[in-house]
């Protein structure tokens, strides 16, 4: 009887706990650059924090996008590009609470061998997520190795396409984030090779955004202050467990080792709001406009909200500059 009564315990104990986790919504990607969502996810830390996380995934975070716009999603996670234009095409919809990695190695030109600089692209069709980080990272590409854009046709593919239409030569060459670029040369490595990373170029992000509405809620704002605390949490896994990483990109993704470890590699994990990402944002929306993508400047007091960020540690939220 003992025995019974403290299963039957043990049983309403869980059934209380479960009842009181918050859910929360998040969309990601399939990419290493997710690691530190990853380890929360794997390791409970979302739980730890009382949160009932339910991550569904999508090719790419414009893609992600297209979701959340028909009010689906709490939280999504997305490319520097991608953040930037929702934000502009869809007035107080969107903003910014945190950079949850940035780098520029982890964003790659994958070509056909017989591309071997800039200059043999002119004519060529190329490839990307139109709208995503690649297509900022194929005309600073271009541009900065002399080669005029509109020289070179892109292609609008979405991440899992890019890997084929290389390897059947139906684009003379990529641009976009890992690990896809791993995978394809595992798939066609007499067939194609890496060009460049972005080192150079520009510095690609992974942004947690959400819609204001939700931020200015005490519920929403309370969930993205666990949600946080949790990703800290998972960031401080990813960086000093490899394995743990490799494991569940595996497990989830049929990731090889060394496709994970490329990545993994180049990761920078900051989740902050700091000098370096207004510094980058301030880059990409000259670019933006330049290109007839965006009208205005970026006013950060409006594009970000550092309210989770600051009640965690101060210290991870820097003043913004001036519209830039």
């Amino acid at each position: 009887m003992r025995t019974i009564i403290a299963t039957l315990l043990v049983a309403l104990a869980a059934g209380v706990q479960a009842q009181a986790l918050k859910k929360l919504t998040l969309f990601g990607q399939p990419s290493v650059n997710n690691d530190s969502i990853w380890m929360a996810l794997e390791h409970g830390y979302f739980k730890e924090q009382g949160l009932d996380v339910d991550y569904r995934v999508f090719p790419s975070g414009t893609t992600a996008f297209q979701t959340f716009r028909t009010g689906q999603g709490d939280i999504v996670m997305t490319g520097d590009l991608p953040s930037v234009q929702y934000f502009f095409n869809n007035p107080g919809q969107y903003q910014t609470f945190a950079a949850i990695e940035r780098d520029a190695k982890g964003y790659v030109v994958i070509a056909r061998k017989d591309v071997r600089k800039a200059q043999d692209l002119v004519g060529k069709t190329v490839a990307t997520r139109v709208g995503s980080t690649g297509s900022w990272f194929i005309s600073e590409f271009l541009t900065k190795n002399g080669v005029d854009p509109k020289s070179v046709p892109v292609k609008n593919l979405d991440t899992q396409l890019l890997p084929a239409a290389l390897c059947k030569g139906d684009i003379a060459a990529f641009f976009i984030w890992q690990p896809i670029g791993s995978r394809t040369l595992e798939s066609c490595p007499n067939d194609a090779h890496q060009l460049s990373t972005a080192e150079g170029y520009i510095q690609g992000y992974l942004v947690a955004g959400a819609r204001p509405e939700f931020l200015a809620s005490a519920d929403g704002a309370d969930k993205v202050v666990r949600f946080l605390r949790a990703v800290l949490k998972g960031k401080a896994k990813a960086e000093s467990d490899f394995s743990a990483v490799a494991a569940f990109a595996a497990k989830t993704y049929s990731l090889s080792e060394k496709a994970t470890k490329d990545q993994w590699d180049t990761n920078l994990r900051p989740v902050a709001l700091d000098t370096v990402y207004y510094d980058d944002f301030c880059s990409l929306s000259k670019w933006a406009r330049g290109a007839g993508l965006t009208s205005e400047p970026v006013d950060f007091g409006k594009l970000t909200w550092p309210n989770g960020l600051r009640a965690i540690d101060p210290k991870r939220v820097a003043a913004p500059p001036a519209p830039c």
